[in-house]
């Protein structure tokens, strides 16, 4: 292994790539590219988008000094190389591991990381205030932005923009387009960059005019020049698709191969010495470099377990359906039986399921792009007009739409939108910026919200389809918002001794066990399986535990309340923060009540979580089954050691 990777074992900092040959170059880049699909074959990560700008990161480093200058980079996911050039290509294959380098950028682990970041659109305002913050303090220094053409769909990138070309900002903007998003591009920005991408035809008629006026017996006088370059400026905003980011106050260059990494230098050596606002376009192929993830962007954007020669992946074994399989098979259930559903999301569509819906309804599934704000006013919108949609986002990426929220949900009353949150709770390698841990606090605290969470496949399609027929059954009376929250996981199996659930109602909470009154455990949400085996682990001390499935954070079910005035101790139980959680929602109705009980909330601690398995992550929790146990244990009265270990948990 270390003679394939002969020059990428001598580049301890990036100047060192400024000594290599032209050969070199592309040998190195073919020596990050094995890198890269090793470790995301052994360890998941994102692999797309970073061998497409293999040769585009080299060039900026080559050009750039950027232990001096700042290179920012939007969402993040793509800065592999970037890793891999300023020094941690050794630490490289710990990668998204616990206790190792961060899947995103991230100023703790390297000088040359400017912020932590991981959504998307963001970069290009910390990029002005960067550039702002340097020409006020009077240093010399280059700021570039290195964002992708799918980022260019946020809304938060044109103001960032616009807050550029006001200033007039030593900003260095690189678009790097490859024509691809997580899944299909979508949205006018993507046509509007296809023009720019295919623009013979602006060329053409600037030369030919270019070349009439020259050819002109008259040209040399002064009113036909003057009328040449009035005609050329018309020309260029008449046919040339980049007038658009001239108008925000930027000089435009491009479009430029990206994989030519002479061009690529050529092209920012010549922009460097240009002090204001500047875009760069930069052509990438996602995947590029390696033929099947070239060919299949979307499979190989954050894949795992694959053959690095050929990318066919390993064989895993059987598993059961996720939550996010079960919600879209339920939507599409109940898409059949009522035209209205509506299926709305913001450039996830195979994360959140989605894409099995548009496949069966084309013409009723929205794709938005990585507009989580405009998706909440898309929403009310179709509301407003008596459709049903149902607006799915990842838990991390909802939060963005916070004002949207209540400024077009809550304000508006009894629009009965439903909202589901995917990757809820510990989301695993991704780490501290997709954590899905705070979303009962920002949602429950907003009037007419109503919040839910399934512990498995048949309460998460109960939930769906009572939510979804709220605004008929209650009209002026529904929710502002059905919100329903699951994590990335697979569905549990348990029976939890049920013959049948009971329906879903309003703030109903469903009793699963019935103890003698020394311990009531409440959860909420998908935990319930690990609290189920937890209490099968204490044996027959299981006697002494009562278990309550709360079904709903808001309201809070007051059966709930009088089952825990009837036992010595609670304990609820939540994958969420503990701050402002369920486990706060349960304390403040028990206030509300005058019931006053000993009562422990168990959930996330208050601290950002760092990248590990979402396993990994719940055991640090105290979340996993056998934590759980010696914890009830513990409130029972009792000694670990008599716990029962089961094989399964050994």
């Amino acid at each position: 292994m270390t003679e394939q990777r002969g020059l990428l074992d001598h580049i301890k900092q990036p100047a060192d790539l400024r000594r290599l040959s032209v050969d070199d170059l592309r040998a190195l880049s073919d020596e990050i590219r094995e890198l890269i699909k090793e470790t995301v074959s052994s360890g998941g990560g994102h692999l797309s988008s970073n061998l497409g700008v293999v040769e585009l990161s080299i060039a900026l480093h080559r050009v750039f000094d950027f232990a001096s200058d700042r290179l920012l980079w939007d969402v993040g996911h793509q800065a592999y190389v970037h890793k891999i050039l300023t020094g941690r290509s050794g630490d490289f294959k710990t990668n998204r591991q616990a206790g190792g380098i961060s899947g995103f950028p991230d100023p703790q682990e390297s000088q040359y990381d400017v912020a932590k970041v991981g959504h998307s659109s963001t970069a290009i305002s910390t990029a002005v205030g960067v550039a702002e913050a340097q020409k006020r303090l009077g240093n010399k220094r280059k700021t570039v932005v290195v964002i992708g053409d799918g980022a260019l769909t946020g809304g938060m990138a044109y103001e960032g923009l616009i807050n550029a070309g006001d200033l007039q900002s030593d900003l260095l903007v690189v678009l790097n387009d490859n024509g691809n998003f997580i899944d299909a591009p979508v949205g006018a920005m993507h046509q509007y960059l296809d023009k720019i991408r295919t623009g013979k035809f602006y060329n053409r008629m600037r030369n030919r005019l270019k070349k009439m006026f020259r050819n002109s017996p008259a040209a040399k006088g002064t009113g036909l020049s003057r009328l040449a370059e009035h005609v050329d400026q018309a020309t260029h905003r008449l046919f040339a698709p980049s007038f658009i980011f001239e108008d925000l106050g930027f000089r435009y260059f491009g479009p430029v191969d990206g994989h030519d990494v002479q061009a690529v230098e050529s092209a920012l050596a010549n922009l460097s010495e240009l002090n204001r606002p500047v875009i760069l376009h930069v052509l990438t192929k996602k995947g590029g470099g390696w033929e099947p993830s070239q060919q299949d962007p979307l499979t190989f954007h954050g894949p795992k377990g694959f053959d690095t020669e050929t990318g066919s992946f390993h064989a895993k074994k059987s598993g059961g359906k996720t939550y996010s399989q079960i919600f879209s098979n339920t939507l599409t259930r109940l898409a059949e039986q009522d035209q209205r559903i509506i299926a709305i999301t913001a450039a996830m569509p195979s994360g959140t399921g989605l894409l099995s819906f548009a496949q069966r309804f084309p013409d009723r599934m929205y794709d938005v792009g990585i507009c989580e704000q405009h998706s909440f006013g898309f929403a009310e919108g179709l509301a407003i007009c008596d459709l049903r949609p149902v607006l799915a986002h990842y838990s991390t990426f909802a939060q963005r739409g916070f004002d949207q929220f209540f400024q077009e949900f809550v304000v508006q009353r009894h629009l009965g939108v439903v909202l589901t949150l995917d990757r809820a709770g510990l989301v695993g390698q991704d780490g501290e910026t997709h954590q899905g841990v705070y979303d009962i606090a920002w949602t429950r605290c907003m009037p007419g919200v109503v919040l839910m969470a399934p512990r498995d496949a048949e309460t998460l399609e109960a939930m769906l389809e009572w939510a979804i027929k709220q605004k008929d059954t209650c009209a002026d009376e529904a929710a502002a918002a059905y919100v329903i929250r699951y994590p990335k996981e697979i569905v549990p199996k348990h029976h939890w001794g049920l013959e049948k659930s009971k329906p879903i109602e309003l703030g109903s909470s469903e009793q699963l066990r019935q103890g003698d009154g020394k311990l009531l455990i409440i959860n909420y949400g998908a935990l319930m399986s690990r609290v189920w085996d937890a209490i099968e682990l204490l044996g027959d001390y299981g006697k002494h535990v009562s278990v309550i499935d709360a079904r709903f954070a808001k309201p809070i079910d007051p059966a709930i309340v009088s089952a825990i005035d009837a036992h010595e101790q609670t304990v609820t139980v939540e994958d969420h923060s503990i701050h402002g959680g369920f486990g706060s929602c349960v304390m403040e109705a028990m206030a509300a009540h005058g019931v006053v009980a000993p009562i422990h909330v168990l959930g996330v601690d208050d601290h950002l979580i760092a990248h590990a398995s979402r396993d990994e992550q719940i055991s640090d929790q105290g979340l996993d089954i056998d934590s759980l146990a010696k914890q009830f244990m513990g409130f029972l009265g009792l000694d670990d050691d008599k716990i029962i270990q089961f094989s399964k948990t050994s």
